[in-house]
């Protein structure tokens, strides 16, 4: 398994728990709406696109995809490195929640703000 499809596997799980989790607290069976920002990819150990589109299948038809600067109820954040340029509150601060990629590792969704 390719490092790429153990973190799509991994993120995959985090977000279905979390939109489980959300049904319950809010009794209601809306899609939400997730995003992605990537890095700038000046460095990075994992395939980000790849990781993407493995996430995006891994989701087919239970979340809505928009823009990030459209405000996501879920920001993905994916990192190509250790680095993480892309981790910046001015970008976490336009969604509720927030999941973290940064190279070979991944965060639990959090709270913004």
């Amino acid at each position: 398994m390719s490092e790429e499809e153990r973190l799509a596997r991994e993120a995959i799980a985090e977000i279905r728990a979390w939109k489980n989790n959300r049904k319950k607290a809010r009794g209601e069976n809306s899609i939400p709406r997730l995003a992605i920002k990537f890095c700038g990819g000046c460095n990075p150990y994992i395939e980000r696109g790849l990781l993407a589109h493995k996430i995006r299948e891994g989701l087919f038809g239970l979340v809505s995809w928009i823009p990030p600067e459209e405000g996501a109820d879920l920001l993905l954040i994916i990192n190509g490195c250790l680095t993480a340029c892309a981790d910046r509150d001015e970008v976490k601060e336009k969604s509720s929640d927030f999941l973290i990629i940064q190279g070979n590792t991944i965060s639990t969704i959090r709270k913004a703000g």
